[in-house]
């Protein structure tokens, strides 16, 4: 029987006070999501070979865009995305291609002590929420019959992105992995990262789903 939420932060807690953290330009790894990744750079070499040999577990931290900064620590936003390693492969020139689980959103609280090239933090699991009153269910269902909407103008019927959507438990969690596959722009994707109000989540990602569909329908200017 799969852990299950609780069960799975449970077992991160102890590892949330040297949490070690891949600082990436423009990644965010949402809850739920897949995030593969090539690693080339040595200190992040040795952080995954280091946890492979644990429990797998990494942070993957926005950096702030602030070109003014001259820092061996260039600032991360503060809400980072943990995960586990479920993929990798070591290759010939000793890089990594690995692929991540998304596990959940995290707070960084601060800097902490390392005897490693690589970067850790002292960090808190953040909770979903949404306004009292706010129909969480019929929510899900919005978003799921959007979702299917969409795929029905994809190739193929769009069965790589239903099966994906399938894999949200919550509502959260399925605007979570949806936003993380369909939105790329990097401001509109922050924003969802970085807020825990589900119900801002599902406005945001209705209309962003809604223009696509509009984008793709028959007789649409995109498709001219």
């Amino acid at each position: 029987m799969a852990a299950t939420r609780r069960e799975v932060r449970q077992g991160l807690l102890p590892l949330l006070s040297q949490l070690p953290i891949f600082p990436l330009d423009d990644a965010q790894l949402f809850p739920r999501a897949l995030l593969p990744l090539h690693v080339f750079e040595d200190r992040y070499r040795q952080m995954t070979a280091d946890c492979l040999r644990t429990e797998g577990v990494i942070a993957i931290a926005t950096l702030r865009r602030n070109p003014g900064t001259d820092s061996l620590l260039p600032p991360v936003c503060r809400v980072a995305g943990v995960g586990r390693i479920v993929a990798h492969r070591v290759n010939p020139d000793g890089t990594y291609n690995i692929l991540l689980n998304g596990l959940g959103r995290v707070l960084i609280l601060g800097e902490t002590p390392s005897d490693e090239p690589y970067r850790r933090v002292q960090a808190r699991f953040l909770r979903d929420r949404w306004p009292k009153g706010f129909a969480v269910e019929q929510a899900r269902q919005t978003i799921w019959v959007l979702v299917q909407r969409l795929a029905a103008l994809l190739p193929d019927g769009g069965h790589p992105l239903l099966a994906l959507a399938r894999l949200g438990r919550t509502t959260g969690e399925l605007v979570d992995i949806v936003t993380s596959v369909l939105l790329r722009e990097r401001t509109v994707r922050l924003k969802m990262f970085h807020s825990v109000d589900v119900s801002l989540r599902c406005d945001q990602l209705s209309e962003a789903l809604l223009r696509l569909i509009a984008n793709l329908s028959p007789g649409s200017s995109m498709l001219n």
